[in-house]
């Protein structure tokens, strides 16, 4: 349920969430784990073809998406820093943590999750979701499942900075970026920028 829309009826109307603890088992709980993504009106900034791969146009997917962001340097413009490494992470894998949803500690123990793509710079990890289509929120844990895996990892050696990527019905994209301020804390989450674009 990567949304709050695809929630049966009768979660929506009693306000719950679920949540993936482990493989195959759930937890329901109140608070709400979709994060809305406000929406901006603004002049989209041109995406200036500076490749010349002869693939780069192919296509209409997530992955071309993200391929095209990050072979015309924006991915690097919205990080602040030259990309040495990536994408990295790419298919499933599984996260074991700790963390505290208002005042409760749930146990993490083996859940699934996947990255559409992650990027390394000198002084930041940047990890990415990426959608096709549009999008009004997203569920919390397809940022934070790979956030808390890759923080066992990088620690406070290397700032941890998440983005939200998705494409409207009229080709903008639309790219939401966020961070943690405790990283224990599933939903201490942050928006801090937002950045619009369009094809030439």
């Amino acid at each position: 349920m990567d949304s709050s829309r695809s929630r049966p009826e009768i979660f929506k109307e009693n306000n719950i969430c679920i949540i993936s603890v482990k493989n195959g088992t759930y937890a329901l709980i109140k608070e709400n784990i979709y994060i809305p993504l406000n929406k901006y009106y603004c002049v989209p900034n041109i995406i200036h073809n500076t490749s010349n791969s002869l693939l780069l146009d192919i296509g209409d997917s997530e992955t071309s998406m993200l391929d095209k962001l990050y072979y015309n340097d924006i991915l690097e413009h919205i990080i602040g820093e030259k990309i040495k490494y990536g994408p990295l992470l790419g298919g499933r894998h599984r996260c074991n943590f700790n963390t505290l949803i208002s005042s409760n500690q749930i146990k993490i123990a083996g859940s699934q999750y996947e990255t559409d793509g992650c990027y390394e710079t000198d002084n930041y990890v940047c990890i990415v979701e990426a959608k096709s289509v549009e999008c009004n929120d997203f569920n919390i844990r397809q940022l934070y499942y790979p956030f808390r895996e890759v923080y066992k990892k990088v620690g406070d050696k290397k700032e941890i900075i998440c983005l939200f990527i998705y494409k409207d019905k009229k080709k903008f994209i639309h790219i939401h970026k966020f961070k943690w301020n405790n990283y224990e804390k599933m939903l201490d989450i942050v928006n801090i920028g937002y950045y619009q674009y369009c094809y030439n």
